[in-house]
């Protein structure tokens, strides 16, 4: 630290310097941010042991490997659960997954009582931006934009580069060209920048553009070059600005990838190190001890406490992480078990979920058929210990069950999913309006419950044909779930897809028949009400149909869609009464749903209450100012209830959206001559005429116009 006669000797210089440097229009941002700058970059499905630092050799990972060296590496730093969401929300909440209860992508919005560090910095002065390249499974609607002023997810300007298949996601290119953009406008605050970059995430792309053919044989590694390599765009943007002395860069990995080690092509249903061990590293000049690398066990659950330390911010009340602060400054920590689970077995198909501890050498799965591994003499776990150290076994069992005893449980908040969020989702294979075994009081101990590891053949089939039935081979994709449904009744995730496929492919028939045999297993699999209720809805089977829309409705209470498609059959079983009730429901809980809003204005037409459909169809226009539907039905209620000027002014507008539309040529024609602007009218009727020359009622009404108009009308 500077002594005090320095400063004042230097008091007029530094002041010129600053009067230059605002003239200049290039005051940097150290100068006002006494607190340090925080970029959270999160590789998603990266395996550390995939990266040079963690050394592997094969891959190109060499920007990664520096930045390491100028920071804090943990050796064995561990995700809190093989899935994205979950993971997510541990990092910035330093809760574990049953604690803030979002335990499987998809099921749930964090609560709001919870404190969230980017809510939490924000209060402390920080400008907050999140950058996200999936938003099927970190979109704003899972609640972790709590706290951000920019939370850009928007699936809609997705990268040009073309991927072999797979659901929506960003190119890492260009999030953080978005990232970048918003940190050049950061002038006066400091600031706290996520950056999450998907690329390793499969399907994996060779980016053979990029790499040619030196990632042909291994993919995946290509995926987790391409994420280092924009990581090293932001580390060259922070040496640029001079911000990297002022700014703590922490890299973290959600999880890993199977890759076929255990059986496991992707992650979501084993616990084992391959998709456990995740790179972490935090780097700053002013906090990390340079080319520190810490062997003890720490978890993601971590990284909210140490961040929180290094400002000097009150941590919670209660948290499950600890400050790693002290390992960051080259000094010893304590070793602690880390806890990690796998939900998504048991959600998707009632399979035993996992429960794990791990110490700095043993770890300890509970599943049906438990397991425990030396991780130093068995660092790939292929030696289950499992009755030849007791000893270990019991002592492990019995921290497991107090971790879970020690654990503050809340309860996530409904999420509201739209149709795409839904199909997204599935794409991914993460979601089937399961539950958990939290809900359920599941013992991981019950003998009753399939282990996931007798399943993994079948999982891997599934992810396969998961993946190539969004590219051009959906036909070969059926036949591979086909294959799996034959073998076994006991993976109904797999045959819920089967039942999408075979209904995508337009094999109806044998969709129904599917959809069936999933529910008659598991009836609480809401998708499968839904997708069935369609099917049939299509096929004119109302009366069945009720019952399945109703289903997915008790299941789904906040579910915009589902009420909406009710309301559709219930006007079709003439329950109009029951019909208008949806319909509206479905409005306050989607409230720019145009479709719902001409639904129901055009029903209430039908039931002679116009003026209230007007309303509607109105709503509907203002929403959508090129909805055909909503100006042809908001045309004709507006005739009926006697405005007519503002009825052809709306009819205008319909025709232009809808020029070779008979009907509404037509019935503009009508309104046109009732106007007695004849002319126009029986030009109107004349393109309807032209468009359905058989129909006979344009010339029906052509002759009496031609005589008005003969006889003084326009």
């Amino acid at each position: 630290m500077r002594s005090k006669s320095f400063f004042s000797g230097r008091v007029l210089i530094v002041g010129c310097a600053l009067l230059t440097l605002i003239a200049a229009g290039a005051l940097r941002w150290y100068w006002h941010s006494p607190r340090p700058n925080i970029i959270l970059v999160t590789f998603d499905t990266t395996r550390a042991d995939r990266i040079g630092a963690y050394g592997y050799d094969q891959g190109l990972t060499t920007a990664f490997d520096d930045f390491a060296s100028r920071g804090v590496l943990f050796e064995q730093a561990y995700a809190p659960c093989p899935i994205t969401l979950p993971s997510h929300a541990t990092m910035l909440t330093g809760l574990y997954p049953p604690e803030h209860d979002l335990r499987v992508n998809g099921s749930g919005k964090l609560a709001s009582e919870i404190p969230f560090l980017p809510e939490i910095l924000k209060e402390h002065g920080y400008d907050t931006g999140a950058f996200i390249a999936a938003a099927p499974v970190l979109g704003s609607q899972f609640g972790l934009d709590r706290g951000f002023d920019t939370y850009d997810d928007d699936p809609a300007r997705l990268s040009a580069r073309k991927r072999p298949y797979g659901g929506e996601r960003r190119d890492g290119e260009e999030v953080v060209d978005l990232a970048l953009a918003w940190l050049k406008e950061r002038t006066s605050k400091p600031f706290f920048c996520w950056i999450h970059l998907y690329d390793a995430h499969g399907p994996y792309d060779p980016y053979a553009d990029i790499y040619e053919q030196r990632f042909e044989e291994n993919p995946y590694d290509a995926g987790v070059a391409w994420e280092i390599r924009q990581f090293d765009r932001v580390n060259a943007f922070l040496k640029d600005r001079q911000l990297d002395s002022n700014t703590m860069v922490v890299v973290a990995g959600d999880h890993g990838e199977g890759l076929d080690d255990h059986g496991e092509h992707e992650h979501g249903m084993l616990v084992y190190n391959t998709t456990l061990h995740v790179p972490f590293v935090f780097a700053c000049p002013q906090y990390c001890q340079p080319g520190t690398r810490v062997s003890n066990a720490v978890s993601l659950v971590d990284l909210m406490p140490t961040l929180l330390d290094i400002l000097k911010i009150p941590t919670p009340e209660h948290i499950s992480g600890r400050s790693l602060l002290p390992a960051l400054k080259g000094q010893d920590i304590e070793s602690r078990d880390c806890y990690a689970e796998a939900e998504l077995p048991y959600f998707l198909n009632r399979w035993c979920p996992l429960r794990a501890v791990i110490s700095d050498r043993w770890k300890y799965i509970q599943t049906t058929r438990p397991e425990l591994y030396d991780l130093e003499e068995d660092p790939g776990e292929l030696t289950n210990l499992m009755g030849t150290a007791d000893d270990e076994s019991q002592k492990l069992q019995t921290l497991l069950g107090d971790m879970e005893e020690s654990f503050r449980r809340t309860h996530a908040e409904n999420v509201q999913l739209s149709e795409q969020d839904v199909a997204n989702l599935q794409s991914l294979g993460y979601v089937s309006g399961g539950t958990s075994a939290q809900d359920e009081d599941v013992a991981t101990t019950d003998e009753e419950l399939i282990d996931v590891k007798d399943m993994i053949p079948f999982v891997a089939k599934f992810e396969e044909a998961k993946h190539i039935a969004s590219g051009d081979k959906l036909e070969e994709a059926i036949a591979m779930l086909q294959e799996v449904a034959e073998a076994t009744d006991d993976f109904p995730m797999s045959d819920m897809r089967l039942g999408d496929l075979l209904a995508e492919a337009g094999r109806h028939e044998e969709a129904v028949a599917m959809y069936r045999s999933v529910l008659a297993r598991r009836p609480d699999f809401a998708q499968a009400q839904f997708t069935l209720g369609r099917i049939l809805a299509e096929q004119g089977q109302y009366d069945q149909v009720e019952t399945h829309f109703r289903e997915f409705i008790k299941s789904n209470p906040y579910d915009a869609a589902g009420h909406f498609e009710l309301a559709k059959v219930l006007t079709q079983l003439r329950k109009f009464d029951e019909s208008v009730l949806e319909f509206r429901e479905t409005l306050r809980l989607e409230p720019k749903m145009v479709a719902a809003y001409v639904s129901l204005g055009r029903l209430l037409a039908t039931l002679q209450r116009p003026g209230e459909a007007v309303v509607y169809l109105e709503r509907a226009v203002e929403y959508d100012q090129d909805n055909v539907a909503a100006h042809e039905n908001l045309m004709m209620v507006l005739a009926q209830t006697g405005q007519l000027e503002r009825a052809i002014q709306i009819g205008k507008q319909a025709v232009t959206l809808s020029p070779s539309s008979f009907e509404t040529r037509f019935n503009m024609g009508l309104m046109l001559i009732e106007d007695e602007q004849y002319q126009d009218g029986i030009l109107q009727l004349r393109e309807a005429q032209s468009i359905r020359p058989d129909d006979p009622r344009p010339a029906q009404h052509i002759r009496p116009a031609e005589e008005a108009m003969r006889t003084g009308g326009r």
